[in-house]
């Protein structure tokens, strides 16, 4: 056994080349594109990527060998070596530095010219040049990924510049050439900042430990078993952990405490990093995860820590009390933990603004609910996180500062689409059941709080009141397509009626409801969004996939008036896109 170091790309290339490959044993490849993008941003910084380890190939040992993903045809060079640990890496190395795989990577010279406008960027000082790149991170989507394409090349017109021009410089030359005969105003943002901060080669320099081909297959199973294991990337958090303790701040044991004080923050997270971002955004910093070790110091924490706490607290009770979120047992329906900083900083200024009750502090509690609701709806959170959290903690204390004159323009621009293929673990999902739960539904069945308040809330179970069983089995036009785990087809329920109800024809739970309580089953189910019309859908009688989706619509319908009636949001004809789950 013997330890080396060699460069990440020269990696790459023996993988590409046949050099390097995996045995049969090897599970398949299963990176995400946001994992490739972030590998990307670290090699970019040389930043370390972790070790690898090898197997020299010997013709006493025949392992099958196989071609890393996306290599198509082997090269001429014989196999060397098999790799025991580092596959992830390499693959998304190939797909990089080769253009391999199922996705194609693009620096976005549209949204990192943005970032460099935003940021006031001198390009003749190179100190600032480095800390601008050095700063940014796949969080600021400067790098994207888009499905494999037969031409890349093409989408440098849109300002898309594929990796693999970055990992050579005779390639980048002739790229860059192309691109700024239409963009000549942007050569020194080319040369200085993309050439010099953005191009990979075959940095960084990483360890290879390598086995040798005569090692007895058993001592090579114990080394593959300790060191191919699953690392977790050690986060900011840990970082500013590692910070504090060291100027005598047990970040982690005040953590504890405050779970322990608290009736809402104890049950948002249990990392510190949203207690850590409203610190920053108190002191005016970038809240940004991947700045906090530089922005959380032991002068600003010690002077934020008990209001940040008290922020979060504020937060987790308006949602809970006016929202029906119930963060006083779960986060469960919270659709972005992202939106709670500024959320609590704005109540927070409206407390010292109002400390008593009366109708101006009530009005801007109602303007609070508008804009989370707002949030949630235009999925401002889904992207850009940091950038939105912070610029949202500025734009809310300018409202409440200054007044109506300074309200986020955004919000007027807000529309309800359509809700009708929204999931029921999405954000829009999250915020439906958030307004059955305002309502403060009773299980129909037995009567039985289901939302309303926290716990309620956190101990009924989700019931899809067209179960899977049902419509598998007794809708005769339902296809592989179809699904009914869509938000509109949930209702909270209690655990017994739930059971009860697991697969039966949405008929016969309404005849439950109808024999227990004949006088009250529309106002039993009206909190739920089911009216009369859904209900003379979900009664009848051979039900085909048409009134499945009829009762979607028409619920969907209802809780777009709904929020139009209590925020002034209007229903938008468009349909929605479709949201990734949590």
């Amino acid at each position: 056994m013997k330890a080396q170091q060699q460069g990440f790309g020269s990696l790459v290339e023996d993988a590409y080349f046949g050099k390097l490959r995996l045995p049969e044993f090897q599970r398949p490849w299963r990176w995400s594109r946001t994992k490739v993008l972030r590998l990307f941003d670290s090699v970019r910084k040389n930043y370390p990527i972790g070790g690898f380890l090898t197997l020299e190939s010997s013709n006493k040992l025949n392992l099958s060998p196989r071609l890393f993903e996306g290599v198509q045809e082997p090269g001429k060079e014989a196999i060397e070596s098999y790799v025991l640990d580092g596959q992830q890496r390499i693959t998304a190395g190939l797909a990089l530095y080769k253009g391999t795989g199922r996705s194609h990577y693009f620096l976005d010279l549209q949204a990192l010219w943005k970032l460099a406008v935003d940021s006031d960027l001198d390009y003749d000082n190179r100190d600032s040049l480095k800390e601008f790149a050095n700063n940014l991170d796949e969080e600021d989507k400067y790098i994207k990924a888009r499905p494999r394409s037969t031409n890349p090349a093409n989408l440098l017109d849109d300002g898309l510049f594929w990796t693999r021009y970055l990992t050579d410089s005779h390639e980048f030359s002739g790229a860059k050439e192309r691109y700024l005969k239409h963009n000549p105003d942007k050569d020194k943002f080319m040369e200085r900042l993309v050439g010099v901060y953005f191009t990979i080669g075959g940095e960084p320099t990483v360890p290879v430990t390598v086995l040798d081909s005569g090692m007895p297959v058993e001592a090579i199973t114990r080394v593959f078993e300790t060191l191919n294991t699953s690392g977790q990337r050690l986060t900011p958090v840990e970082i500013v952990v590692a910070v504090l303790f060291a100027q005598q701040i047990s970040l982690r044991q005040e953590l504890d405490e405050f779970h322990e004080l608290t009736d809402y923050y104890r049950n948002m997270e249990s990392t510190g990093e949203l207690f850590l971002q409203v610190i920053a955004l108190l002191d005016e910093k970038d809240s940004k995860r991947a700045t906090l070790p530089k922005t959380i110091t032991s002068v600003n924490y010690t002077k934020f820590k008990n209001n940040a706490i008290d922020c979060l607290e504020r937060a987790g009770k308006f949602l809970s009390d006016r929202l029906g979120v119930g963060l006083d047992v779960s986060s469960a329906l919270v659709s972005y933990p992202a939106i709670l900083p500024p959320l609590g900083i704005a109540l927070a200024e409206i407390e010292v603004r109002y400390p008593n009750p009366g109708p101006d502090k009530a009005l801007w509690q109602e303007k609070l609910e508008r804009w989370f609701v707002g949030s949630v709806l235009e999925q401002r959170y889904r992207e850009s996180q940091p950038a939105t959290q912070k610029s949202d903690t500025e734009g809310l204390l300018k409202w409440i500062r200054k007044g109506d004159e300074s309200m986020p323009t955004w919000l007027d621009d807000v529309r309800i689409r359509s809700l009708d293929r929204v999931s029921p673990a999405s954000a829009i999902g999250k915020l439906i059941t958030c307004m059955i739960s305002r309502r403060n539904p009773i299980d129909p069945l037995n009567k039985e709080d289901v939302g309303g308040n926290g716990r309620a809330t956190a101990y009924s179970q989700s019931h899809h009141i067209f179960p899977k069983a049902f419509c598998e089995e007794h809708i005769g036009d339902w296809s592989e397509r179809d699904s009914p785990n869509l938000a509109l087809n949930v209702m909270p329920l209690t655990k017994e009626t739930n059971r009860r109800w697991n697969k039966m024809d949405p008929l016969n739970q309404v005849a439950d409801v109808k024999n227990a309580w004949p006088a009250e089953v529309l106002q039993l189910y009206s909190p739920f969004f089911i009216d009369e019309h859904c209900l003379e859908i979900l009664e009848k009688p051979g039900k085909v996939k048409a009134d499945f989706y009829s009762f979607i619509s028409e619920r969907g319908r209802l809780v777009q008036q709904y929020i139009a009636e209590k925020w002034g949001f209007k229903p938008d004809a468009e349909q929605m896109e479709d949201e990734e789950e949590e």
